[in-house]
């Protein structure tokens, strides 16, 4: 691998003396890690057009100052104990000010204010991770995808792998998830409205950059998805909380916030996160002739809605009227595999064109590797017998999980939402709080995750504590045996 140094011929610094101090300073800044081999003096000279020798005496010189070391018949290495403590530099980008040579920060922007915060600590191995949203990878036909794939890269090659003028994703694609919804979920739409995305989470995201401004109102479901609202929040707009009951977002307490310009409305009403509810009819009419009357946007996401156990598939709140104020989110990453970064947004036929725009400047297209192999999955027919099929297991596990629970806790266990989805509510009749309920939880084995209320860090409520508990990711086995874990933590 080349080495780059700034080099400056003209320079008073002898050449030999410059190719040192780059070398040391990138020893002692970190840019080169312990251990790391350099190149062949050889290689090196050719690289910067200096002669060998004058590479040579300096890397000389960093073997003698313990900067470096040579290992028989392997090269030239970094070494792993430096002369100096403390020779890596700080993390914090800096520039110079030329007038005083003091270092200067540079300054986040309003935005990158926002979002500064550690995203999640790392999680030790070993831990039953019920708070994973991913679906259960192992039962994905791996082999189906990969011929697939195979024969896309044989008919398509070299011209798959070049950019599309495609910015709303691929047609054939775009056909087929518009005939997917119809049939599925009831969408009214024709392919021209569908902008495909690398996931529902940039979707959301699209939907927040276009619509809101820093004096703009985002109502969010209370208790709600987190990343929404970090997302909303991010835009500078103020996140409106509406709080949910057993029949989903409560638009009567929406209704209240009349002196407030709400811009978007973000709700899952087919499994409600994290209560697992669903939005009832009456409400969403109430829902969508409130959105007409204040100009304002439902932002539908429909995440999880192909998988209701012994319940009847519920239809789109977009497709209940016509011209629907509505942006309908789908993800086929949760429904096949999270890698998979495809999703897709639904909009109404006034924003196309801003759409198409934002998705451009964004990421400029989603793979279209992914794009080709995925239409053939769904227009040659395995995506019904494979939701078919993990329909039956993640409401096996489902059950496994909730008749564990019930055995060890009884009645002090509560399990909430409609038999559908990836995930469920849990509330515990515990002496606890949450956070020692979460660390004790965790210290045991078993990662749980804690139900964001937006506008307070965490909701106390005496002897009650609440988890969102996923599992379409865990076997039986494990699922049992965190059961058993929580038992031994909460109640001991």
């Amino acid at each position: 691998m080349e080495v780059a140094l700034n080099l400056d011929p003209v320079s008073p610094i002898a050449l030999y003396r410059q190719i040192y101090d780059g070398l040391r300073g990138g020893i002692v800044g970190g840019r080169f890690e312990a251990g790391a081999k350099l190149p062949a003096s050889r290689a090196l000279a050719t690289s910067l057009g200096v002669s060998r020798i004058t590479v040579t005496e300096c890397y000389d010189r960093l073997i003698s100052e313990g900067y470096l070391e040579t290992r028989r018949g392997s090269g030239t290495f970094v070494c792993s104990l430096l002369p100096e403590t403390g020779m890596y530099a700080s993390s914090v980008t800096m520039e110079i000010d030329p007038e005083n040579q003091s270092p200067a920060p540079i300054r986040l922007s309003a935005y990158g204010e926002l979002i500064n915060a550690p995203i999640r600590s790392p999680i030790p191995p070993g831990i039953i991770r019920l708070d994973s949203h991913g679906p259960d990878v192992a039962s994905f036909p791996r082999k189906l995808w990969t011929r697939i794939l195979v024969r896309r890269m044989q008919e398509d090659a070299p011209g798959l792998l070049q950019y599309t003028q495609e910015f709303s994703g691929s047609a054939d694609l775009r056909v087929a998830v518009a005939h997917y919804l119809r049939m599925s979920r009831a969408v009214v739409c024709d392919p021209s409205q569908i902008i495909i995305t690398s996931g529902s989470q940039q979707a959301i995201y699209l939907a927040a950059r276009i619509f809101l401004d820093p004096s703009d109102f985002a109502a969010i479901e209370a208790p709600g998805y987190r990343f929404a609202g970090r997302i909303f929040s991010s835009q500078g707009a103020t996140l409106l909380p509406i709080p949910v009951d057993r029949n989903g977002m409560q638009v009567s307490q929406l209704k209240k916030h009349a002196d407030k310009t709400v811009k978007l409305v973000y709700v899952t009403p087919s499994h409600q996160y994290p209560r697992g509810v669903s939005l009832s009819i009456p409400r969403r009419m109430d829902l969508l002739a409130w959105a007409k009357q204040a100009g304002a946007l439902i932002l539908e996401d429909d995440y999880d809605s192909e998988y209701r156990y012994n319940e009847r598939p519920l239809p789109s709140i977009q497709g209940m009227v016509s011209d629907a104020p509505v942006l309908y989110i789908g993800t086929f990453s949760k429904l096949l595999f999270p890698t998979l970064r495809l999703g897709y947004l639904v909009v109404p036929r006034a924003f196309q064109d801003v759409f198409t725009g934002a998705k451009l400047l964004c990421d400029l297209q989603s793979s279209s590797i992914d794009q080709r192999i995925l239409t053939d999955f769904l227009t040659e027919g395995h995506l019904e017998p494979y939701v078919r099929k993990m329909r039956i297991i993640y409401g096996n596990r489902r059950a496994l999980l909730v008749e564990s629970l019930q055995k060890h806790f009884g009645r002090r266990v509560t399990i909430y939402g409609d038999h559908a989805g990836m995930h469920f509510l849990a509330d515990f009749q515990i002496d606890l709080s949450e956070s020692e309920a979460f660390e004790r939880a965790l210290a045991a084995g078993v990662r749980l995750e804690r139900v964001y209320w937006p506008g307070s860090s965490e909701v106390e409520c005496p002897g009650h504590v609440q988890f969102v508990f996923t599992f379409a990711a865990r076997s039986e086995e494990e699922l049992v045996l965190a059961a058993e874990k929580l038992a031994r933590a909460f109640l001991s």
